[in-house]
């Protein structure tokens, strides 16, 4: 069983909540045991002290300096991460670090990746359109990828290290949830959810953009899809 966890979150001009969500993470997983943690704030081009704030509360601040993105973050963080498990979580105090144990009990067996839906969970901050874009686009995943799933878009991730180690990535925003479902599912591995509650942010700008950032994820399910054909493609043709 895999014993360290690296847990990333990217933030940008988050210090309103990035020092909550630090210390409910400390103060979580002290009361862990059997794991050992590192924990990896991306400092996305702040122009605020979010990553004084992280630094003070124990956090290893990695700053990206290359193109500004979640998905370019989240890169940076994972390509500084030592762990086995990779967890993601955002920095708008929106996910709940108390739910992390029920993330890492999960990992059984040809579990590859885990998923915090908000489907069994609630949302505190859904809009009637949010929640019609999160069902049609997971929908489409489950259509196009053939995992059908209630949550895909949620950022409250967990997986083992073999699912970033085994890939290129190239998502620089959010479409990065989709990139890792679709190279799970390439390992051979399990995708598997758990019930994940979700808070209204506490302040500050949300950076997500229904429509712009909707139609990546489209795209990103579609391109996945043909790689996929491509690669079986190949296969019969060898």
């Amino acid at each position: 069983m895999p014993h360290k966890v690296s847990i990333v979150i990217p933030a940008k001009n988050e210090e309103m909540n990035i020092g909550l969500v630090l210390d409910d993470l400390n103060k979580t997983i002290a009361a862990i045991s059997g794991y050992t943690f590192e924990v990896i704030v991306v400092d996305d081009k702040s122009s605020d002290h979010t990553g004084e704030v992280s630094a003070a509360r124990g956090a290893k601040v990695i700053r990206n300096t290359g193109p500004s993105g979640k998905g370019r973050a989240l890169r940076v963080g994972f390509e500084n991460a030592t762990g086995e498990i990779f967890i993601m979580m955002d920095a708008d105090y929106s996910h709940r670090a108390e739910e992390i144990p029920r993330f890492l009990e999960a990992f059984q067996s040809n579990v590859g990746l885990v998923i915090g839906s908000r489907i069994f969970g609630g949302s505190d901050e859904y809009t009637r359109v949010r929640a019609f874009g999160n069902i049609f686009l997971t929908g489409a995943l489950g259509m196009f990828l053939g995992r059908y799933l209630s949550d895909a878009l949620n950022g409250f991730k967990a997986f083992r290290r073999e699912v970033w180690d085994s890939f290129h990535y190239t998502s620089s925003t959010f479409e990065i949830e989709i990139e890792l479902i679709a190279n799970t599912l390439r390992k051979g591995l399990s995708v598997v959810e758990v019930s994940s509650h979700e808070r209204a942010r506490l302040g500050g700008e949300p950076k997500s953009r229904v429509v712009r950032h909707g139609t990546r994820f489209l795209l990103r399910i579609i391109s996945e899809w043909m790689r996929n054909k491509g690669m079986l493609s190949s296969n019969a043709k060898s």
